[in-house]
This record gives C-alpha cells, sequence and structure tokens, in this order.
C-alpha cells in the first residue's frame, strides 16, 4: 500500500539491481526491493554475465513483477544500471546493488522529501554499514549543495540514489569510470536541479571487513592510480585548483596507514597534488587516528 502523504508527484518507482555471481547477496536485495512501503511498479534485475546461474533466486519471486535480463558479455556495473533504466517504465528510478539492502522505508521516505524540495530531481540518502552495524558519519539533512560535492562523495553510492528518469536518461552513468562513478553522476544531476540529502540511513551497506580492505589497499600500486583518478580529472575544471589537488591526494593517499612504502606514496602525492593538499589531507589522517586510538582507551 503507497503512502497516501504521497499525492504531488507522478511516483512510479522502479528498482534498477545490479547483479553479478552472487546469489544470496541477490536474494536479500530483491527481498528489501520487495518490502517497500510504497508499491513499486517494477523491479528490473541487470545480470553482468554472471558465471553463476541467478535465474533460481529470481524464480522464488514468480509472483512479483521483476524483469530478469542477462548481459552476453561482462561489462561493469555502469553499464548495468544504464541497460536497467532504458528498460525501466517509471516516472523515478531507485538505484540497488546486489550485496546492499534497503529498509522497507526507503522509497516512500525519499518520495516525501522529494516532494517538500522545490525542483527536486533527485534524493540520496545515508547508510549502515552492514558488517558493524554503525552508521556512517554524515552531513546534515537538506538541499546538496555545489560546494559539499566539491569535497567528495560524503553522501552514498548508487543504491541511496532515487532519480528522475527522464533526467537520468539525459546524463546516464559514465561507463568509462570504475571508481568515483556515483560522485561523478551527482555533479552532473545538479546541473538539472536540485539534490536532496537525508541523513537520516535508509540502507545497509556492505563494505567488506577491514582485512579485505587492508588486503586491498596494499595490492593497488601506484600503476593502478590512473583508473582511480579518472574522476577526479574529469571534473578537474569543475571543482577549481583547491578541490582537485585535495582530492587528488585523498585518493593516493587512501587507506595510507595500510600501505607498505608509505614514502613512496606521499612523494607521489606531492608530486601530483602538491605539498599544501598533501598536508592536509595526512593532517587529516593524523587527526583521525588518534582520536580513534583515543576513544578505545
Amino acid at each position: 500500500m503507497n503512502d497516501a502523504s504521497i499525492t504531488k508527484l507522478d511516483t512510479t518507482v522502479t528498482i534498477v539491481i545490479a547483479a553479478y555471481n552472487r546469489p544470496e547477496y541477490l536474494e536479500s536485495a530483491l527481498e528489501s526491493a520487495l518490502s517497500q512501503t510504497f508499491c513499486v511498479n517494477e523491479i528490473i534485475v541487470v545480470d553482468d554475465c554472471s558465471q553463476v546461474d541467478l535465474r533460481p533466486v529470481i524464480e522464488k519471486f514468480s509472483s512479483a513483477n521483476i524483469l530478469y535480463f542477462k548481459k552476453e558479455k561482462n561489462m561493469g556495473v555502469s553499464n548495468s544500471r544504464n541497460i536497467g533504466a532504458s528498460l525501466a517504465t517509471s516516472t523515478w528510478i531507485a538505484f540497488l546493488d546486489d550485496d546492499d539492502v534497503f529498509f522497507e522505508q526507503k522509497i516512500a521516505t525519499q518520495l516525501k522529501h522529494i516532494q517538500a524540495t522545490e525542483n527536486c530531481v533527485a534524493s540520496l540518502c545515508n547508510y549502515i554499514y552492514l558488517e558493524t552495524n554503525k552508521i556512517k558519519k554524515s552531513i546534515k539533512t537538506g538541499v546538496i549543495l555545489a560546494n559539499q560535492l566539491r569535497q567528495g562523495n560524503l553522501f552514498c553510492g548508487a543504491s541511496g540514489l532515487i532519480v528522475r528518469k527522464d533526467i537520468f536518461d539525459k546524463e546516464l552513468c559514465d561507463e568509462a569510470l570504475n571508481i568515483g562513478e556515483d560522485w561523478d553522476l551527482f555533479i552532473r544531476l545538479l546541473k538539472h536541479g536540485a539534490l536532496h540529502y537525508t541523513a537520516t540511513p535508509l540502507f545497509f551497506y556492505r563494505r567488506g571487513t577491514h582485512d579485505s580492505l587492508t588486503k586491498k589497499a596494499r595490492e593497488v600500486g601506484l600503476e593502478k592510480l590512473e583508473p582511480r583518478m579518472r574522476s577526479s580529472v574529469k571534473q578537474k575544471d569543475w571543482l577549481g585548483k583547491k578541490y582537485f589537488n585535495l582530492r587528488v591526494a585523498e585518493t593516493i593517499l587512501a587507506y595510507f596507514w595500510d600501505k607498505d612504502n608509505k614514502y613512496k606514496w606521499l612523494f607521489k602525492s606531492i608530486e601530483l597534488a602538491g605539498i599544501k593538499a598533501t598536508l592536509i589531507v595526512i593532517a587529516k589522517k593524523i587527526f583521525v587516528k588518534t582520536s580513534v586510538k583515543f576513544r578505545s582507551e
């Protein structure tokens, strides 16, 4: 049953689920999509050419309006989202990665915020880390400002996004980006109207364990920096020198304490982002590390 207070919008909603190789996660994602207090129009599952058969999971929900589309070639999550959006018949699209889980009031809550915000073309929301049950540190609820986006993605990934289909169709996810693609999309959506953000967590985000994140950080070499910085380079003019340098430094120095040969990464940051931006990012990391240690004692 739809929330009676959502009255001023054409509120048909399609949930697009990008799926790949994880049937047990997909089942949880589908359950959360079908449990929404706002009745969605359709669910589209786009399978990125999984090596595992996902159809048995879809068949468990045979009574629901679920469209399953399997790609012939693995093309990445942005391509899956674009295909799902092209197949959607609703006015609004909500994206959900197969390893994330919606809270049952997610769609209804975001539609209320959209309804209450002038010229709102998209809504973002906060989340809870599934592994730790901790709420992500968040900015305040309200309309997103350009300078907030210049500080990076303070908000969420695609699982927190609801967007007008006609606006998304004009922008699409940039399939050349495999890191920062959500942030890049948010910047481009801002050209079309207001983006609203709610600090209230509305979904579980599966981040991975600390050990798995540390392992990834150690495996990333300097030769892999270029694809990690593509979104920053793409938005360099929009960012301006100050924010561009800070974003480059933050990208290079991500998981700094877990990296081997820290001086190598430090010098690379100074080379590409400048000493000022590098020192600012390192100072922030020292402050966070010290604060965490102080709280644990």
